[in-house]
């Protein structure tokens, strides 16, 4: 988390900028006909490298950003979409904690100033093509990378079209969407593991307690996001055992309980899942 993730966002043509919050967490991929990211924080703020021949996308899913765009700033909420030219001088900020996909494509249709669709300020939406697009980029970031260059470049159309879709449907969808968005809940749960990954005995049903919601509603805000809150208790606590391999006394069972899980069996398989090929130093003591 936090310097890590500051990296893939780099990467990705965000860079950061000012303090980085040690609580960031990316997901992205990337290739020279599309970007895919999911990302969030409780602050953060960036200079957006320029891309002249690309357009970038921000959906701010909760919180919300203050973007300046060539000098003038706009705001962005929850449930909005901003499209972005990638020659314009752009820096972004959170205005609170906040969750957000980002996308970049080679834009045909999207192209700023051939098309029809409105570049630099915010467009709530709530619709089946936005759906889609979320459903499809979670799908990505959680697979393979696409093997060949056309299948990157089919995918660099799919996102591009669908994003055009949303914007056709935008002033067509409307209602009160509860699936698609509850103000703030993913951060407030966020906000809760933070507080409790080192407690053993955060489970969903506690966290759904504390954030005065059904389990279901907790696994509902997380699937938008293409993990759930298990996976994230268990990133925080892997997270956390960086931190504390500069103890070379410190055994596997006691960074085990330190960072919350119940043995070091099981701290072994978490590392295992998030960090293939790699043991904790810890474990590799105690086998000798």
């Amino acid at each position: 988390m936090g310097t890590v993730a500051a990296e893939k966002c780099d990467d990705f043509g965000w860079q950061p900028r000012g303090a980085i919050d040690p609580g960031l967490v990316a997901d992205t991929m990337q290739n020279p006909y599309v970007g895919l990211g999911r990302a969030w924080s409780n602050s953060a703020g960036y200079s957006l490298a320029a891309g002249e021949n690309l357009a970038y996308l921000v959906y701010t899913v909760e919180g919300g950003f203050d973007f300046t765009v060539d000098g003038e700033s706009v705001e962005t909420a929850a449930s909005s979409l901003i499209l972005l030219d990638g020659a314009a001088p752009t820096t972004a900020r959170t205005l609170s904690e906040t969750a957000r996909f980002v996308w970049y494509v080679k834009p045909t249709i999207l192209a700023s100033g051939r098309g029809r669709f409105r570049f630099h300020e915010p467009i709530p939406m709530r619709n089946a093509s936005l759906r889609a697009l979320l459903a499809l980029t979670n799908t990505v970031l959680n697979s393979p990378l696409p093997a060949t260059g056309s299948a990157r470049a089919h995918l660099g159309i799919a996102v591009e079209h669908l994003v055009a879709g949303a914007l056709d449907e935008e002033r067509a969808s409307g209602g009160d969407d509860d699936a698609m968005h509850r103000d703030g809940l993913f951060m407030a749960a966020q906000l809760a593991i933070e507080t409790h990954f080192r407690d053993p005995g955060l489970t969903v049903g506690r966290l759904a307690r504390e954030l005065s919601v059904s389990v279901r509603t907790v696994h509902d805000a997380f699937s938008r996001f293409g993990t759930t809150p298990r996976r994230e208790v268990e990133r925080r606590r892997v997270s956390e055992i960086d931190r504390l391999t500069d103890d070379a006394r410190r055994s596997s069972s006691q960074t085990a309980e330190a960072v919350g899980f119940t043995s070091a069996r099981q701290l072994n398989r978490a590392i295992a899942r998030a960090r293939p090929g790699t043991a904790h130093p810890a474990a590799e003591r105690d086998e000798r």
